[in-house]
């Protein structure tokens, strides 16, 4: 595409998708609904003919849900082909001009809209909501006496569906006449009318599809049996120390399943030290044989050589002589042959064509073969004997020139002696140059360099605390998957405290690290048995004391550097990333200590003092010593060098003399004067204390920053606080007296119900009174701006057997999600569950919660996640595999029982944490979007088993983007913006004071459109024409036209009455084929009143 019309192109999509505004906004910073749109507007690039859209709405809200209706509107307006897949059927209704149903694989269906709901049997159904004292038979039978047809779907104590048969339509008009004069008399407080729809039809499709596999007839009423079976079940509960001790047993055998189901996390925890520790015992040299690789020979002791062929075993010598009969050349091979050479002998004088030629064959013939060779010539023609030799040599290896002058001259010798007993000797000798008061400097300091910590000589020291390090670092990789997956939560929602979580992981950790202690000690142990040299590190520890005191000092380590990893673990965002960096600032710490002490000893030893440690030394000695206290790695590679100097008496007298210190062979071993370990000890006691507090500081929400602006009198700073982080002096702006005269008229009575109405706080399962949560932008300047207030005095109760809808649209859902669970401390207000005041407690609340985001933990199956938090939960051990086993079976999960978490399908693990939430019967019930992901047949299902809870006594809150969900769920329900409810009270009741008022479909001959809508007009004022379509005109009736005062009195009734008799009317007179009229939907209601929230990119995407 060329650059000009790109641009173009791009500009156009930019406008169609709405998004203008936010061109320049990294993708990562926009919101669920930006996010989908812009991912809409990449498949619109290049002007495509056809476009596939699979699930475009999926898990954003409604009015974003509703922007991307209207693009996906338009593009079918501009010619474009559409496929679409979708979850969302009413989604398919409204857009789509053909649909096609598919189960298993198979297509079920393919047909309009219209034609697919017309195999629908029941054209509308009526919601009734009833006073609870009234008795279901006796409405049933009143509306039964005027369509006798009538069936009732479902039934509860508060409310009623009843599903009216297309034959039986006509008669609806009459039903409203009567529900109008009679239905407070037979305790009907209220109604409504909702046509088919498109997922009815999908789940009678899918019902019939499964029926025929199935010779279950009856497995809907089994599955209504199992779930009053198991929501009105009453379980016993463990309670004190047994109780304690079986949340640790359940933690731990959390710990172990994932263990053993991660086989890098095995291999790295136990497998790769005990190879590395045997390859530190058995290859690694000593540090005396290291030193004298490294160090230069004017520094090392009869540094001498005697150059002999044999220095170059194995290796083959050329040989040539010009008679094969003389003593000479007998004498040159019985010399060569004694020092072990092999001997190449040739005929012809041609000794370097013979190895050049070899030369050019293999290279290891240059570097290792030949190194000398030798042509012996007699002169046999004169009267005189006479001998002469040439001798060669190659350049690559050192003193090969020498060697063979050394082999001349012998044979030369012994020729002219007569006696192979005579032999010259050569000897290399390095020639010591410097003077005598810097070489004895030097040579006092690489003598004894081999006894310091120092790398490359100190090997076993550094390995073992890299080592340490490693196995230690692999530990903090579970708790960071389980912060970040929010799993931990998730556990500390069962009332299990904080204290008890890290009690069972330090149990766990520590057994773990005990187990690889006594292998690794175990293996130095064969180590210094099976290593024939006694001067290397691991010799030592052929004591059983050094062995002893090395277990203790590992074991300490671990100790010490559990709390450590526990505080860093807050930190990492992936758990790979924190293992690297834990590991790798253990690498650099510990070789950072070894520099040091190289450092100081160098400088010692180079020191003209002799009577006192030079400055520098003392420096660098208090530096290791202060690394030594804040890494316990380092703590533990200064205790094993203490070990190994402890056992060289040698060693002591050699440090003594050049860093002038006073250690003895003779001090215990847990003296706190080196060389004793008593002060690493001490050292990994204070690190093992100090960590824990900070770890207890940070799990109890202790700010030190905080804190300490405080105590410098700084509360009122507004220095950046981050988001999580309440106020610290938000109290102070909020008044006693709230003005609530601008709030709805039903939101008002409700505050004002909580304030005068005490016993509601005990007859209520949760009330939440005046509730306001404030926080602090990060980075605005104006004061006023920088108080944020996602929660502004919001004010509800919900009652026993009650499901609550709480709706947003952004505005503060997550904020209050978290407060209603403990999560968060509300600025100001109360939350009470159960009698109990929340903000006045810890964590003691029978709740149970399904997050919008599944906090599972993915190497545990599910069935190994429904006994881990039923164990938490105090469920009896002996009962929780029966009630594991019912829970499975309800929420249809039998095929994936023994199934990773991290292997289920979304919707499938969306059904684990609804189990999870309603294992053991909690008294209070959050549910934050529990059918994200799942189809429509499924989600029914959940919702029959939702359903079934709430009607056996379980109190529930449902957050949820998909409004039909909270119109088959809910008996009340709360619209929130701008932190505050815009409307609260029953679906009924919203949808008559909210509802624009009835949509109307009416298919007729295209040619009466026209006429028919003047005819309309004038018999209904104010109705709205929206559109018209394929011979369908989509038209609302407002509720103005139906009955001006919207007093909802008879009038309203009779009118709406009066409005079914019209078409019925009409449908007799064939002026038209058919007729919809649907009261006004919950989603309606809700774009209408919340629409785009200005808090939804502040609030809940940060919180989230």
């Amino acid at each position: 595409m060329e650059p000009k019309l790109m641009n173009e192109s791009i500009e156009t999509i930019l406008q169609l998708i709405g998004v203008v505004n936010d061109r320049h906004t990294l993708s990562k910073k926009l919101s669920g609904g930006m996010k989908r749109r812009l991912s809409i507007g990449i498949s619109l690039m290049g002007d495509p003919k056809v476009l596939i859209l699979d699930e475009p709405t999926s898990g954003i809200d409604p009015y974003n849900r509703r922007l991307i209706w209207t693009i996906i509107r338009k593009m079918k307006e501009a010619g474009k082909c559409i496929i679409l897949t979708t979850h969302f059927l009413q989604e398919a209704d409204v857009l789509s001009d053909r649909i096609a149903i598919m189960s298993s694989g198979h297509l079920q269906a393919n047909g309009t809209p219209s034609f697919l709901k017309n195999q629908i049997d029941f054209e509308y159904r009526l919601f009734i909501d009833k006073n609870e004292t009234y008795q279901n038979e006796r409405i049933t039978a009143f509306i039964q006496k005027y369509i006798p047809t009538i069936v009732l779907e479902r039934e509860s104590i508060s409310e009623m569906i009843f599903g009216i048969r297309r034959s039986e339509s006509k008669y609806i008009g009459q039903l409203i006449h009567v529900l109008d004069e009679q239905s407070k008399d037979i305790g009907i407080e209220s109604y409504g009318l909702s046509m088919t729809t498109i997922e009815e039809v999908f789940l009678k499709l899918i019902h019939e599809a499964e029926q025929e596999k199935s010779s279950q007839n009856d497995q809907t009423k089994l599955q209504q049996d199992l779930a009053n079976k198991i929501f009105r079940a009453e379980y016993d509960r463990e309670k004190g120390a047994r109780r304690f001790c079986f949340r640790i047993c359940a933690l731990i055998i959390k710990r172990w399943h994932v263990l053993h189901r991660q086989y890098i996390f095995l291999c790295g925890f136990f497998l790769f030290p005990i190879l590395i520790e045997i390859l530190i015992v058995s290859i690694f040299p000593a540090p005396k044989d290291i030193q004298a690789s490294l160090v230069q020979n004017n520094r090392i002791k009869d540094a001498q050589v005697t150059l002999l062929p044999s220095i170059y075993n194995p290796h083959t010598i050329v040989i040539y002589s010009n008679t094969n009969r003389t003593d000479s050349r007998i004498r040159l091979i019985d010399y060569i042959q004694n020092t072990g050479a092999n001997i190449d002998e040739i005929s012809t004088d041609n000794v370097l064509n013979y190895v050049n030629d070899r030369y050019l064959t293999n290279e290891d013939f240059f570097i290792n073969k030949y190194q000398v060779a030798f042509a012996a010539y007699n002169n046999l023609t004169t009267s005189g004997s006479a001998l002469k030799l040439k001798s060669y040599f190659s350049t690559v290896n050192y003193h090969a020139m020498s060697t063979s002058l050394s082999v001349s001259s012998t044979n030369l010798f012994q020729y002219y002696s007569n006696s192979s007993m005579k032999k010259i000797i050569t000897i290399n000798q390095p020639i010591l140059t410097t003077t005598t008061v810097t070489y004895t400097a030097l040579q006092r300091f690489f003598d004894i360099i081999y006894c310091f910590d120092t790398l490359p000589l100190s090997l076993f020291n550094f390995l073992n605390s890299i080592l340490a390090a490693l196995f230690i670092s692999i530990l903090i990789v579970p708790l960071i998957q389980e912060r970040i997956n929010h799993s931990k939560d998730l556990q500390l929602l069962t009332n299990l405290t904080k204290r008890t979580y890290w009690l069972s992981n330090t149990i766990f950790d520590l057994l773990s690290c005990i187990t690889l202690c006594i292998l690794l000690t175990i293996i130095i142990k064969i180590g210094s048995i099976g290593n024939p040299s006694i001067e290397s590190e691991v010799h030592i520890y052929i004591n059983t004391e050094q062995m002893g005191y090395f277990l203790l000092m590992i074991i300490m380590y671990s100790l010490a550097s559990l709390p450590l990893i526990y505080v860093y673990s807050f930190s990492p965002k992936s758990e790979l990333i924190g293992f690297i960096n834990s590991f790798v600032i253990n690498i650099v710490v510990c070789f950072f200590d070894m520099v040091l002490a190289f450092m100081a000893l160098f400088s010692q030893g180079q020191s003209t003092n002799t009577s006192r440690v030079s400055r520098l030394t003392s420096i660098v000695n208090n530096i290791r010593w202060f690394i030594a206290v804040l890494f316990p790695c380092v703590n533990f590679k200064r205790s094993l060098f203490n070990i190994r100097l402890k056992s060289s008496e040698e060693c002591i007298s050699s440090l003594n003399s050049l860093m002038f210190t006073n250690y003895s062979l003779d001090e215990p071993w847990m003296s706190t004067h080196e060389p004793g370990v008593g002060i690493q000890f001490i050292i990994f006691v204070v690190q093992m204390i100090f960590w824990w507090i900070i770890l207890i500081l940070i799990e109890k929400g202790t700010s030190i920053k905080l804190g300490c602006r405080r105590c410098c009198g700084c509360e009122n700073d507004l220095e950046r606080i981050d988001v999580e982080n309440p106020m610290d002096n938000a109290e102070d702006a909020i008044p006693n007296q709230w003005d609530d005269a601008h709030l709805d008229e039903d939101v008002r009575n409700e505050r004002r119900l909580l304030f005068e109405e005490n016993s509601l706080s005990t007859s209520s399962v949760i009330l939440v009174r005046d509730v306001v949560k404030r926080f602090k932008k990060r980075k605005e300047k104006s004061l006023q701006r920088r108080i944020f207030t996602p929660v502004d005095h919001l004010n509800f109760h919900v009652t026993k057997r009650s499901c609550f809808g709480l709706l947003a649209n952004g505005a503060g859902k997550t904020t209050t999600f978290r407060m209603l669970i403990n999560d968060l401390k509300p600025t100001s207000g109360e939350i009470i569950i159960n009698g109990k005041d929340i903000n006045k407690m810890q964590r003691d609340l029978e709740i149970g919660f399904c997050p919008q985001f599944d906090w599972l933990i993915n190497n545990l199956t599910v069935i190994e996640t429904l006994y881990l938090f039923a164990r938490l939960k105090g469920l009896k051990w002996s009962e929780i595999s029966q009630i594991c086993d019912d829970m499975i079976k309800l929420f249809g999960l039998e095929a994936y029982e023994t199934r990773k978490i991290q292997n289920l399908s979304g919707g499938n693990k969306r059904k684990v944490s609804a189990v999870v939430a309603f294992i053991a019967n909690p008294a209070l019930v959050f549910l934050d979007e529990p059918t994200t992901g799942l189809d429509a047949a499924a989600k029914r299902k959940l919702w029959n088993v939702i359903r079934a809870a709430r009607d056996a006594g379980l109190t529930i809150i449902l957050t949820s983007h998909s409004m039909e969900e909270c119109e088959a769920l809910c008996t009340k329900i709360g619209i929130m913006k701008l932190g505050q409810f815009m409307c609260l009270g029953n679906l009924q009741r919203l949808k008559n004071r909210f509802g624009k008022g009835y949509a109307v479909q009416v298919k007729l001959p295209l040619q009466d459109i026209n006429l028919f809508k003047e005819e309309l007009m004038l018999t209904l004022p104010g109705v709205q024409i929206d559109e018209q379509h394929n011979g369908i005109l989509f038209c609302t009736v407002p509720f103005s036209s139906i009955n001006p005062s919207r007093n909802f009195t008879s009038t309203y009734s009779l009118k709406l009455a009066h409005v079914f008799d019209l078409f019925n009317k009409k449908k007799e007179e064939k002026s038209i084929e058919s007729y919809s009229i649907t009261q006004t939907t919950l989603e309606q209601i809700f774009v209408h009143l919340a629409g785009e929230d200005q808090y939804i990119n502040t609030d809940d995407n940060k919180n989230k």
